[in-house]
């Protein structure tokens, strides 16, 4: 007679292939959500997930096919799923946070963007999923050795498939599940409890038919204590910071909203979809005051603009900043994050206008959809720090643009630098993404662009009809010196006015994104800067170096810039921090040229220092003793511009203004 305990043996062990699947895969679904909070949801993330995940799968394939003949016991087999489960209850529960940290700040030790995009997030996914990877790997060699054995008359070829059937079946359910139900629902340490108390108490079953009932039970008991307490002590070691409003999980990944107080008493409020990237801040009580919001909008209220669309309105603070400024102004916001839209409502109070039509919903998705018209588009979409690619193509602008009125404007939040501190010598060039950006704008009708990279994120205004900068400009400085308006708007509408460039026709030529082709990878990799410095620190070993750029006119502002970025390179790193440790020490040689050559000129020098001057040069400029300022020429206006610079990006709009304003002097608009 055959005994109940062998009888219910090959169903569980088919059971103990479906939660095999079941959990691999769980556990994968997991790893997006727990890598997107430090490193965000790249190509690059996805890339090396998947990869690794494949190769620990691969050895645990592998050592199970020689262990199965070498210690092929079911008892085996059951201790290192234990292990597995031991293992995550500690790392991911317990120890997470401070291992994705250290991975995180492993960042600044390498010079290459690349490595400090793919390094980091290798080890923190191989400590993280390596080991229970490998483990859960070993059931399929040990389940197909102990079936195979059992079943008589099938065979191992049967065998092998219908466990492979089971398996699939559990990866698609550890697939769906959580990405239907368990993380927009329960959240990444909720999901995690369950990949313990499913694995455990299969585990515990497995001892009971092994006559194991002590163990069993302590399995059992141990599976559910770690399920339950695990995620609980997880919470209670979660650092406490005073300034949190609020920390989940949406549909989209993590969202955090910090509150601070500022000296003047103004409220901030920061919404941060990962570790430590802001991705807005807002000030409810003066929607006005962030220049960087204010900038999304300004030429629209410059224009008079009455109907808005803002595509990814997270916080609210573009349509915030509308509201304020303009009473008669109707706004449609479009989110695709229910939960930040619901944040957005109760946190800042001027959403709840009945002006404001707020929808939730995918920005293309929406534009295919609506049939509404509107003189003003703002397109902030970012999923974590990427643009998501199906929003940046010519496609998506063209449909954009057939929402606009005749006369209306897009304005884009890019993240992408138009770098221009460049000798020509560079080889190969450098990829500037946000120029097949304008590529794909041009291709999908839009007359004339214009870029402002006072704030180094590439703020791109697209006009319907033909534009010239200097209309632009005048319309811009005409407002900026209207007294009755609001002081914050009336900085954003100067520093615009000197900040704008046209952005050149012949960025047609280049191809466009489209639909067909965004090399995503390139646009991930956020240390633009880091690039450019490599390129110029390449370039300044060509034999021409010396006479076109050392031997350059010492009018030629460009080859003022390149020589300085260039020694920053080969000084420090052609890094961020390299560049900064740089003007620090450095800083004050580069600005006493800069002041030099605007001593010389007597023409409008805005154009060009909006092309060569970055906002952290000017930064640095401003800390010059006035006694070194020279006195000639337009010496004083670029130092004047300097202090203003400082002062607006940090937020002092009303302090940056009187400087502005003398910019501007009698409202004429600075010559092309």
């Amino acid at each position: 007679m055959v005994s109940s305990q062998h009888r219910l043996l090959n169903p569980y062990l088919y059971l103990l292939s479906f939660a095999g699947g079941f959990n691999v895969m769980l556990l994968e679904m997991c790893g997006f959500r727990v890598l997107g909070t430090a490193f965000g949801s790249s190509i690059y993330v996805t890339g090396v997930l998947l990869a690794l995940v494949m190769i620990a799968l691969s050895v645990g394939y592998y050592l199970g096919g020689r262990f199965s003949q070498r210690f092929g016991s079911l008892e085996f087999l059951l201790g290192l799923i234990g292990a597995s489960v031991v293992y995550v209850a500690v790392v991911h529960l317990l120890l997470v946070e401070p291992l994705l940290d250290a991975c995180y700040h492993l960042r600044a030790s390498f010079d290459d963007v690349t490595l400090q995009h793919v390094v980091p997030v290798s080890l923190a996914t191989l400590v993280l999923f390596g080991p229970p990877m490998v483990a859960l790997s070993h059931v399929s060699p040990f389940l197909i050795k102990l079936l195979s054995a059992s079943d008589s008359g099938q065979g191992t070829g049967r065998t092998a498939g219908n466990l492979m059937a089971v398996s699939n079946v559990g990866s698609i359910a550890g697939t769906t599940l959580p990405s239907f139900l368990l993380l927009p629902v329960l959240g990444v340490q909720t999901t995690l409890g369950i990949f313990l108390a499913s694995l455990g108490l299969v585990v515990a079953l497995g001892l009971a038919l092994g006559r194991r009932r002590v163990l069993a039970a302590g399995a059992a008991v141990a599976a559910l204590a770690m399920a339950v307490g695990g995620p609980a002590t997880a919470h209670l070691l979660e650092k406490k910071d005073e300034a949190l409003v609020f920390a989940g999980e949406s549909l989209y990944g993590t969202v955090r909203v910090l509150r601070a107080q500022e000296e003047g008493g103004d409220e901030r409020l920061e919404y941060m979809p990962s570790r430590d990237y802001v991705h807005s801040t807002v000030y409810p009580k003066a929607p006005l005051k962030d220049q960087f919001t204010t900038a999304y909008v300004n030429v629209g209220l410059a224009r008079d603009s009455r109907r808005y669309l803002v595509l990814g309105t997270a916080l609210g603070g573009a349509v915030a900043a509308i509201l304020a400024a303009d009473p008669q102004a109707e706004v449609t916001g479009v989110e695709i994050d229910p939960l930040v839209v619901d944040l957005s409502l109760r946190l800042v109070p001027a959403l709840q206008s009945p002006r404001v039509k707020m929808v939730v919903r995918d920005a293309r998705l929406f534009l295919r959809e609506d049939t509404s018209t509107y003189d003003y588009i703002v397109v902030d979409i970012f999923a974590g720090e990427q643009i998501p690619t199906h929003c940046i193509t010519q496609e998506f602008f063209a449909l954009a643009r057939a929402r606009l009125s005749e006369g209306g404007v897009m304005q884009m939040n890019t993240n992408l630098w138009d770098y221009q501190v460049l000798s020509g010598l560079e080889q190969p060039q450098p990829f500037v993404g946000v120029r097949h950006l304008h590529s794909a704008l041009l291709h999908a009708g839009f007359a004339s662009l214009f870029q402002s990279d006072f704030f180094g994120n590439g703020h791109l205004y697209a006009f319907k009809r033909p534009t010239e900068l200097a209309g632009l400009r005048e319309q811009l400085t005409r407002r900026a010196l209207d007294t009755s308006a609001d002081p914050h708007l009336r900085a954003s509408w100067a520093v615009a006015s000197l900040s704008l460039v046209k952005v050149p026709e012949d960025r047609r030529e280049l191809r466009p994104f489209s639909d067909a082709w965004v090399p995503d990878h390139q646009l991930h990799l956020k240390g633009y800067i880091d690039r450019y410095l490599a390129s110029l620190l390449r370039a300044r070993e060509s034999a021409e170096w010396k006479s076109r750029v050392e031997g350059a006119s010492p009018d030629d502002l460009r080859m003022i810039s390149v020589r300085h970025y260039a020694a920053a390179a080969a000084s420090f790193s052609p890094s961020e921090p390299g560049f900064k440790s740089y003007l620090e020490t450095k800083g004050g040689d580069f600005c006493h040229e800069l002041l030099g050559w605007a001593a010389r000129q007597h023409e409008d020098i805005h154009g060009s220092v909006a092309r060569y001057v970055h906002t952290p040069v000017l930064e640095r400029c401003a800390q010059l003793p006035a006694a070194e300022v020279p006195a000639g020429g337009a010496a004083p206006q670029l130092r004047r511009y300097a202090e203003a610079a400082t002062l607006v990006d940090s937020n002092k709009g009303p302090e940056a203004l009187p400087l502005l304003v003398a910019l501007l002097g009698d409202g004429r608009a600075p010559a092309q």
